[in-house]
This record gives structure tokens, sequence and C-alpha cells, in this order.
């Protein structure tokens, strides 16, 4: 698959928002919320063209029966897809859409996802070096997507883990 990098485009968010309506109502007796989650959720930040949802629900086994109305919205399902107590469901195409639906027990993974997100939206420098560093693997690996993530997986997990500490402290939550 080829690594297509593009520069941030504020529409990221509009389409975000449209996107979560329909995920909304398919979700809706289970949902507590849903967010813009990965590098289309941060200003500035270059990003293959698919924006990244995360939807907490109360029940993570009763997304499985609801499947089929993923499906018909053009949603793949993927099954936990290499993360436990996570359903993971993708749409292709130009702009391409990522659902990653955690139960609310599953809170590591959670803040995992908003720290990252939340942290580098405070720090502008560490955007610029994620930047940089995805636009290289981009240009080392451009038809290898396997190669460009395992070339990112260093820094996403040394950023998650920074990004987790700063999140609790700033956040007052305690540890996870």
């Amino acid at each position: 698959m080829k690594v297509k990098l593009i520069p941030y485009d504020s529409y990221w968010h509009k389409a975000f928002e449209e996107e979560s309506k329909p995920i909304k109502d398919i979700l809706k007796g289970l949902l507590i919320d849903i967010y813009h989650i990965g590098s289309t959720a941060v200003e500035g930040l270059c990003s293959r063209p698919a924006i990244d949802m995360m939807a907490v629900v109360r029940d993570i086994a009763a997304v499985d029966e609801i499947e089929d109305s993923f499906e018909s919205f053009g949603y793949e399902c993927m099954g936990e897809f290499g993360i436990t107590r996570r359903r993971y469901f993708r749409k292709q195409g130009d702009l391409s859409f990522n659902i990653h639906i955690f139960d609310v027990f599953s809170e590591r993974d959670i803040i995992r996802h908003l720290a990252f997100k939340d942290y580098l939206r405070a720090n502008p420098e560490d955007v610029a070096f994620y930047a940089s560093l995805k636009i290289s693997l981009a240009k080392r690996f451009p038809t290898d997507l396997e190669g460009y993530s395992i070339g990112k997986a260093a820094y996403i997990n040394s950023i998650e883990e920074k990004a987790i500490s700063w999140y609790i402290n700033k956040y007052s939550i305690g540890n996870i």
C-alpha cells in the first residue's frame, strides 16, 4: 500500500464531526463519548488521509451484535485487530475513516489515545519532530505501510509514555 502524507487540513475536524453522526446513531444506547484522535486531530501535523475516531462504550460485547449496522455505512469489521477489548472498523476511500471502540473499563487505552493527541497539541516542538519523522519514513518506505508504521513505533511509544504522565498530572486522575 502506498504511503501518502498530506499537509494538515482544517477540514479534517469537520469530516470527523460529519462521520461521527451515524456512528453515534449506531451506538446510541451504548455510547459514552466519541473523540477525534490521531494525527488528523493535531493542528499542523501532516497525516495520511485517514480520520481516526475513538468511541467509548458501556459494553464492548454489545458492539459485536451490531456489526452489520457499521457495514451498512461502508465499514469493514476487523475485530480486536491486535488490541484486546477493542473493536476496530475501517472505511477506505480518498479520505478513510477508522473507528477504535473501547469499553469504559479500557482506561489505559482510552487515556493513551487522548493523552497522545492532547500532548502533541500542547507541544509544537514534538509536532515538528514527529512531522519530519513521518516525512522521512514516507520517503524511505513509499510503498510499504508496514515499514512506515514500524519506523514510527519507537517514537510513538516514547511520546505516549511522556504524554500519559503529562495527562495524568494535568487532569489529576491518578495512575492507571
